[in-house]
């Protein structure tokens, strides 16, 4: 059934009588709401570029005088499996990073989504890909809802996405795709600014891959790493991607003083890219491991 939600419409009460199999269809605009969706297999989309927009943040004192925390600053929650975003942007408005520190815009917990033509602005921590790392469910217990702390296993894909930020803008413990993107690295007030933080554990056989995706920034100078591990088996692979020289030679950070370049899991490949001042201990694939690395991690996706 398709639904369409007006303009002053409120998408969440939508939402509340939606059912499984449903197409909600927003009109064209900004809708100033925090979304959660909890309806497993439905699509939320617009046939323009609708705007879902909010400003939580880290340090934010919320109704029961708590702080938000980094994972209740959401402006959009996938909690359901099965849900696919088409054509949306989804902001955070709680810029820059020097004054609001983490602030999510999209934070998804369900099995097999689907990101399309989608528009992830925030600056720090833009996309947490969950779930959250064990111990932090374990940490969160009795602080957020038991269904957010569950751990269960996650498959993402994000499929012609333009995703914004600066600090560990793509984060969590899910296997997902980036294909196609375009991943805009924001300059902070900080001295260095990082893209992925992975937190997989040893058990994740794969984790995240960027393929094929523009990492872009309108400033030049080194800044940016690739990534670096949150937790030990951090997993996350750069093929055949374009890469602009805000990109700083090492690429990786270990995370200050952790042991995590023993463990972490690195991978990249890009014809022609210089990768000699790499850090060491992450993996340069040559083309031929490269197309077997992008071949097996679709094969794997696609059987979960």
């Amino acid at each position: 059934m398709e639904i369409y939600v007006k303009l002053q419409d409120s998408i969440n009460e939508y939402l509340k009588r939606a059912n499984p199999g449903d197409i909600i269809i927003l009109e064209e605009g900004t809708y100033l709401e925090k979304v959660e969706v909890w309806v497993d297999n439905i699509t939320i989309k617009s046939n323009t570029q609708a705007t879902i927009a909010n400003k939580d943040y880290y340090h934010k004192i919320m109704a029961n005088h708590n702080e938000c925390n980094t994972f209740n600053t959401f402006t959009v929650l996938i909690g359901s499996n099965n849900v696919i975003l088409e054509n949306i942007t989804i902001k955070n408005l709680a810029v820059p990073s020097n004054i609001y520190g983490q602030a999510v815009a999209l934070h998804v917990l369900g099995n097999n989504f689907i990101c399309n033509n989608c528009n992830l602005i925030s600056n720090q921590d833009t996309l947490f890909t969950g779930p959250l790392p064990k111990d932090l469910c374990v940490r969160y217990k009795g602080f957020y809802e038991e269904k957010r702390l569950l751990g269960t296993p996650s498959i993402q894909k994000y499929i012609n996405c333009k995703i914004s930020g600066d600090v560990d803008f793509i984060f969590g413990c899910a296997t997902a795709l980036f294909e196609n993107c375009d991943i805009i690295c924001l300059p902070s007030k900080k001295t260095q600014t990082f893209i992925c933080a992975p937190a997989h554990s040893k058990e994740t056989e794969y984790g995240y891959l960027f393929y094929k995706c523009n990492i872009i920034s309108d400033h030049k100078e080194p800044y940016t790493y690739l990534g670096r591990p949150w937790r030990d088996y951090g997993c996350a692979a750069f093929i055949d991607c374009y890469m602009e020289s805000h990109i700083l030679p090492i690429g990786y950070d270990k995370w200050g003083n952790t042991n995590r370049d023993k463990t972490a899991r690195f991978y990249e490949y890009t014809k022609g890219l210089n990768l000699s001042q790499r850090a060491h201990w992450i993996n340069i694939l040559n083309e031929e491991s490269a197309i077997k690395y992008v071949n097996n991690f679709k094969k794997y996706i696609s059987q979960k």
